[in-house]
């Protein structure tokens, strides 16, 4: 019966890991599907914009649809690209430095102001380009941790453990700041992934050997024997 319990929890444990693991890696896909989507959509924008633009009038062919659809989604990939879409910028014929300037958010009004530069387009584009490049690489890691039990075992483990966390964060004890950077302390990494281990290795041992021979072994360890 025993024995049964233990089996059980640790496949739980290895299903709710799977779970983590398949969720984190479907949302880096869905990252590099929308980011993806976004350069295109930008650069079929930018170069309309630039085939009829006129250098004298500061003015170009404005398609009306796609710069409604990329304002629209504008926020949301700057946050996404963090710090790739962050830059030191010098306005043309200033001299002054904007320090954490936002590249794509300032970028996308320039075009219906008439005051966008071939460097402006290009900044978008790089830093776009080096966050796809950042996420593919991730993705590379959350496809091996897909076929990794470990892996699975070790998220799930990190996940049952952190639900006291989750209580007080539910309740308000604590900020959702605070269970973020409790969680991806590296402490907390380090402490929950031995637990884990250890917790898998004796499981194992138990379903083995059988729980009362584990029980004996143990208390001869603690010196209760």
């Amino acid at each position: 019966m025993i024995t049964a319990i233990i089996i059980s929890g640790i496949l739980v444990i290895f299903i709710i890991g799977f779970v983590q693991v398949y969720n984190r890696h479907n949302r880096v896909v869905k990252k590099i599907d929308f980011a993806g989507e976004y350069r295109n959509k930008f650069v079929e924008f930018a170069n309309k914009y630039f085939k009829t633009h006129d250098r004298w009038s500061r003015s170009g062919d404005l398609d009306g649809e796609l710069y409604v659809w990329l304002t629209m989604n504008v926020s949301k990939i700057q946050s996404y690209v963090g710090s790739f879409g962050v830059m030191s910028y010098k306005p043309a014929f200033q001299n002054y430095m904007i320090n954490n300037y936002q590249i794509i958010i300032n970028t996308i009004p320039k075009f219906r102001e008439g005051q966008v530069e071939s460097f402006d387009v290009g900044s978008v584009d790089d830093c776009l380009l080096r966050y796809i490049g950042h996420l593919e690489e991730y993705q590379k890691d959350t496809q091996r941790n897909l076929r990794n039990p470990i892996i699975w075992f070790r998220e799930g483990f990190r996940e049952i453990l952190s639900i006291p966390i989750f209580i007080l964060s539910w309740f308000g004890i604590i900020s959702n700041r605070t269970l973020n950077s409790i969680k991806d302390s590296l402490i907390y990494k380090v402490t929950s992934g031995l637990i884990a281990l250890v917790t898998l290795v004796s499981g194992i041992v138990t379903i083995i050997v059988g729980y009362d021979q584990t029980l004996k072994f143990i208390n001869k360890i603690l010196g209760n024997e």
